[in-house]
């Protein structure tokens, strides 16, 4: 199945010329656990699309996996690729072709089978620039499509790249049949009624509410080793909850099964005044138990996203003042109660994408409002009519130093984080109002560019990252995923180079240069990342692995009761 982040944990790259060899995998040593029943899951918000080209937010992805299967898969405790959709996938010489053959049993959940045709319209569909997908056919750029047979096909790329195999494998198709006819591939009814090739089914969908899934007790790949222990429960219940103090209320009354925690909640509730509730590891004979998962994988990181359109953000000297305006340290200590750490880079603090003098903090930025200070007035921000706030004349008018932030409003770590920023922007002569959002209107603000400020969580990416999507510009114009709009001819440089480098070593050398530049040039401001995942489980939740060593989530797909 696929990863909730469509690229990323496909990381290790294989080069061959002839069909890969697959060893055993971890999921193969599993036991076959009991099936049945049904797991109550979270959810923030109702699913836009469950389309898997389409999904551009993580409540499409985490449930589209569910219905669609990619090419190939990974596995997580190893990190090798394994056969999903394709049971082979041959690479030329030149690294210029990759021939895949499907499965002959892969079959959509109608009982249809899946051919080299739903691929070719899936491709096609996805490289036309009215579908809206272009963050997902960013990754394509330069890539066509062959026909080979009913069962075979080719992806043909004009220059390899590092990650040409990773692309191409993490692709997911939809079925051309339930789409063919539809005028509008974009609004199609049909994107919320997926057909898939995957282990469960849609059931039902109520907006704010529920998305019910049942198990495809025909699906095509139940019984290939890989997915025996896999997807156990008859069905899956996402009970949408945006609010993060109903979720964990709804876990103590037995209706979640897990709940990914907020720090607060670890902290304070969990840790303290309902530690008698919790156990901390499995079998410790409470209803529920949870605790600090690791995980070698890329972790989520939380940022300011400036827009570089505005006329006061895109000076540089205001990203950089801005900076040194953020007490980091009350941040982490009032917001997230300590259990994160300042993060200094998009590609994990801690790996060898990140540049030393970074990763080892020595050059990261801290609060200092005098440094801050003096940038604003180097840019000519003074407080001439002594009312407290900050003025510039641009473009003949002055202006006022006022900013919005806007954020969601599920959790109360962004809130308290967004407040830690206005007592110090206060402090320096700048008004900063603050929109808690429901997370749709957030999201859809933020990839249509209506923002000035905005606070998130990205994911973590890949091992071995490809910042093409975000940070190259590219990815600004026609949907693109880099919608602060950030645009340096060095960085773009760098990503060309990087993206066309295949030793890993030498790969980073370019990654940690281009940390370098975006941690300079602060498209966003880089606030605290968490080297682990938070989680709740119900004791009457069973699993082999909790997480796997790669993953950076907890291995649902591995539960059972």
């Amino acid at each position: 199945m696929k990863s909730v982040s469509r690229l990323g944990l496909l990381a290790l790259v294989f080069f061959f010329s002839s069909s890969h060899s697959y060893a055993k995998s971890s999921y193969e040593s599993f036991p076959i656990p009991k099936k049945g029943g049904t797991f109550n899951d979270e959810l923030l918000m109702t699913p836009v699309t469950l389309n898997p080209i389409l999904g551009t937010n993580m409540a499409d992805s985490a449930v589209s996996s569910y219905f669609y299967m990619s090419l190939m898969t990974i596995d997580r405790q190893t990190y090798k690729d394994l056969p999903g959709l394709a049971e082979k996938v041959e690479v030329s010489k030149d690294k210029k072709e990759y021939t895949f053959t499907l499965n002959k049993n892969a079959k959509w959940s109608d009982g249809s089978p899946v051919t080299s045709e739903d691929i070719e319209y899936t491709f096609n569909k996805m490289m036309d620039p009215k579908v809206e997908a272009a963050s997902l056919r960013s990754y394509f750029g330069g890539t066509t499509f062959k026909k080979v047979d009913a069962l075979k096909f080719k992806f043909i790329v004009t220059v390899p790249k590092y990650n040409s195999l990773n692309v191409v494998t993490t692709f997911a198709p939809v079925q051309k049949k339930q789409f063919e006819n539809e005028a509008d591939f974009n609004k199609s009814k049909q994107n919320l009624k997926p057909i898939g090739n995957g282990p469960y089914k849609l059931k039902a969908i109520s907006r704010d509410q529920l998305v019910s899934l049942e198990k495809d007790q025909n699906w095509w790949a139940k019984e290939l080793p890989d997915y025996r222990p896999q997807f156990n429960h008859d069905f899956i219940q996402f009970k949408i909850m945006p609010d993060a103090a109903l979720r964990y209320e709804t876990l103590l009354k037995g209706g979640l099964d897990t709940l990914s925690l907020t720090s607060d909640q670890f902290t304070t509730q969990v840790k303290g005044s309902d530690k008698d509730k919790f156990g901390d590891r499995a079998g410790s004979g409470k209803n529920y138990w949870a605790d600090r998962f690791p995980s070698d994988g890329p972790m989520s990181w939380f940022g300011l996203a400036l827009n570089q359109k505005n006329q006061i953000l895109s000076s540089i000297k205001v990203r950089q003042a801005l900076a040194q305006l953020i007490d980091y340290q009350a941040m982490i200590d009032r917001a997230f109660f300590k259990t994160v750490e300042q993060s200094v880079s998009p590609f994990g603090s801690r790996t060898d994408n990140t540049s030393p003098e970074l990763k080892s903090g020595a050059a990261k930025y801290k609060l200092d409002q005098k440094k801050a200070m003096a940038l604003l007035k180097e840019d000519g921000w003074n407080d001439t009519d002594q009312n407290g706030l900050l003025d510039k004349v641009i473009d003949g008018k002055k202006v006022q130093f006022k900013v919005e932030v806007k954020l969601a409003s599920a959790g109360p770590a962004g809130m308290k984080t967004v407040q830690i920023f206005k007592e110090t922007f206060k402090k320096s002569g700048i008004e900063l109002s603050i929109r808690a959002m429901d997370s749709s209107a957030f999201f859809k603000d933020f990839e249509d560019k209506n923002f000035e400020m905005a606070l998130m969580g990205w994911g973590g990416g890949d091992i071995h990252p490809d910042p093409r999507q975000n940070w190259h510009s590219s990815s600004i114009a026609n949907g693109g995923s880099n919608t602060v709009s950030y645009a340096s001819a060095k960085v773009d440089q760098l990503i060309d180079k990087a993206n066309l480098e295949f030793d890993h070593k030498k790969r980073a050398k370019l990654l940690q240069e281009i940390n370098r530049e975006l941690y300079k040039d602060l498209p966003y401001i880089f606030l605290v990342e968490r080297g682990f995942v938070l989680q709740a489980i119900s004791s009457k939740v069973k699993s082999p692995v909790w997480i796997q060593r790669y993953s950076t989530s907890i291995a649902k797909e591995l539960f059972y009761f």
